[in-house]
């Protein structure tokens, strides 16, 4: 005979809940809103970042805005157009806005003749270029040029412009033989004559070349008084002679000496 369970009183249940607190269910909820929002934007974040590279890599692909044409804005006497495709071989392919714009105003910068380049793109799809030549004034050591700016720069010599006077120094001093160049040019330019060549050697002493071939020693100190006496007193030794100057040492403290040209002194040593 089974026996029946039977059960007394009620039955048992687990402790009651507590209520919970308003403000502690608001801080709850407060808390996951929160949580989805910050999940939301880094989302959005995310996929705008894969936007943005994604654009940015179509922008620059060179078939998206190839690059059209090249025109150069100068006129140009001493840049050879070889020497300018050279320099642009190999950095126009990259498209419109992937152009190594640097890049490329260095490597005409470093073409022989060019002072300055200036490269801008222009929309939609040209690049103009505008290059500065040097101004050679001067042959520098008879194995480069001398710039407007004093700067010494190196081209091909069938490139070198006719007629330039010849300075040779030391290096670094290429500014004050310019300078003395164009005061014995202006002094003796006076007379009738053009400076052919001046040097400076490692005494710093002078000795000019004219184009007559006169040989001018000027010594190393108070050039510009000796070069004056020698201009002042130049007219009146001519006029007694009918010779032509060979050379003239004006080294002397208080005057120079003369050494005519005649049938058997055509040197100017």
């Amino acid at each position: 005979m089974k026996r029946q369970r039977t059960t007394t009183g009620a039955r048992r249940r687990g402790p009651a809940r507590q209520p919970v607190d308003p403000a502690v269910r608001a801080e709850r909820r407060a808390r996951m809103l929160l949580w989805c929002r910050r999940g939301g934007l880094a989302g959005v974040a995310v996929a705008g970042i894969g936007g943005a590279v994604w654009g940015t890599a179509w922008l620059l692909a060179p078939e998206t805005f190839p690059l059209e044409s090249v025109h150069f804005d100068s006129r140009l006497e001493h840049v050879r157009e070889g020497d300018l495709r050279d320099a642009l071989d190999g950095r126009l392919n990259d498209g419109f806005w992937a152009l190594d714009v640097a890049g490329i105003r260095r490597a005409l910068e470093a073409l022989p003749w060019v002072d300055r380049a200036a490269v801008r793109r222009v929309w939609p799809g040209q690049l103009r270029v505008e290059i500065r030549e040097q101004e050679a004034v001067a042959v520098w050591n008879d194995e480069a040029l001398l710039g407007a700016g004093g700067d010494v720069f190196s081209a091909p010599e069938e490139t070198w412009p006719g007629g330039l006077p010849v300075l040779s120094g030391p290096d670094g001093r290429e500014s004050d033989v310019a300078a003395r160049y164009l005061e014995l040019q202006r002094a003796v330019g006076g007379i009738g004559f053009n400076v052919e060549r001046l040097g400076m050697d490692d005494r710093e002493s002078w000795t000019a070349e004219l184009d007559s071939g006169a040989r001018i020693r000027l010594g190393r100190e108070d050039v510009a008084d000796r070069l004056e006496r020698f201009v002042a007193a130049y007219p009146g030794l001519v006029r007694e002679r009918e010779e032509e100057m060979a050379r003239a040492d004006l080294r002397y403290p208080n005057g120079f000496s003369v050494r005519w040209r005649d049938n058997g002194n055509n040197a100017p040593n």
